[in-house]
């Protein structure tokens, strides 16, 4: 396994640090600190952190605070191109996995708690591609880096209690989480390190709301369209190129599907000249392929049905895949429960 000790963490945040470019301007992290104990909270010294932040830390000085685990989230990246890139999805709670991870303990769960599947940038259909955004790590100005995006976010779920859930590698102390990013399509240094459904990423729950809130990064260098058993890239575009410039994803949208009954999608031609549709497939969570005919256009901005026999979509939760005859993904939507079991309705997506 590519990713090694794999999975999500449900935890309550309590404390969380940034390092800044002065503090470590090579590897820096946001450290995020949490316990899942629901009963009761561990108690920990705030004033002894407080006086020593803002201050270059120790060569030596440990960062695990006894009594909390730690996330180590990367805020730079270590490649030629240090930037991160950036989603946050507000609407996460309509993805079909949410409700699962709602009934999970609190606690460390591996692969085989989640059945198998955990995130995936690429194939589950977590956040719209196109709304990211390519961020260095600390620099001058507002909402323009990793640590003014980053912080409102963390801050906001420690001051409203919520539960989080932290995908990635556990540490071989068992006493945090790291690899909160994406892990695959790497640099050919990177590359043993690939695999698929094995992402990282900060789910938040607050609970008093109801709103869940997914926050997903990658390294810039990280490919965009990647194999769909090793995880390796399959294509020189990367992050840093995509975001935001209007390339492939960009092309061909799905804006609808039946579920109930006789199952179809709608797609939707974004751009000015005909697609063809030839070698194109729409896939399932399940793995199954419907692939269209090879007379099948799309014309400019128009929208065109088509009958998907061979793809069963869930009423009660699915993730639907469009890629061209490459094998590359151009668009990916979800739907919950809720969405499909409306009885004579179709599922109509956001782009």
């Amino acid at each position: 396994m590519p990713v090694q000790d794999y999975g999500v963490w449900k935890g309550l945040p309590v404390h969380y640090e940034f390092e800044h470019d002065y503090e470590d301007p090579h590897s820096p992290h946001l450290s995020l600190y949490y316990h899942d104990n629901s009963e009761t909270e561990p108690q920990f010294d705030r004033k002894y952190r407080q006086k020593h932040k803002g201050k270059p830390p120790k060569k030596n000085s440990p960062k695990e605070i006894p009594g909390l685990f730690r996330a180590a989230i990367n805020i730079k990246s270590t490649d030629r191109d240090s930037r991160l890139a950036y989603w946050v999805n507000y609407n996460i709670s309509e993805h079909p996995m949410v409700q699962e991870l709602a009934n999970l303990d609190f606690g460390f769960h591996d692969l085989e708690d989640l059945e198998g599947k955990g995130l995936d940038y690429i194939r589950s259909g977590l956040f719209d591609t196109k709304k990211g955004r390519v961020l260095p790590h600390d620099v001058e100005g507002p909402n323009n880096d990793m640590i003014d995006v980053l912080e409102p976010e963390v801050k906001e779920s420690i001051d409203k209690h919520a539960d989080i859930y932290i995908f990635g590698s556990r540490f071989d102390t068992k006493n945090g989480i790291h690899n909160v990013h994406m892990n695959q399509g790497n640099i050919k240094r990177f590359r043993r390190d690939d695999g698929v459904f094995q992402d990282g990423g900060l789910l938040i729950n607050n609970k008093k709301t109801g709103r869940w809130t997914g926050i997903f990064l990658a390294f810039a260098s990280q490919a965009v369209h990647t194999d769909n058993v090793t995880g390796h890239a399959i294509s020189r575009l990367t992050w840093g190129q995509f975001l935001p410039t209007d390339l492939i994803e960009n092309s061909v949208a799905i804006e609808e599907a039946v579920v109930r009954k006789q199952n179809s999608v709608t797609l939707k031609n974004l751009t000015n000249h005909q697609v063809s549709l030839a070698s194109w497939q729409l896939h399932n969570s399940a793995g199954q392929a419907q692939e269209f005919p090879g007379n099948a256009v799309l014309n400019p901005m128009s929208t065109c049905g088509f009958e998907v026999p061979n793809l069963h979509l869930l009423s009660n939760g699915d993730i639907i895949t469009l890629v061209n005859g490459d094998g590359l993904k151009v668009d990916g939507v979800s739907y919950n429960s809720q969405q499909g079991n409306m009885e004579g309705q179709s599922v109509v997506f956001a782009h």
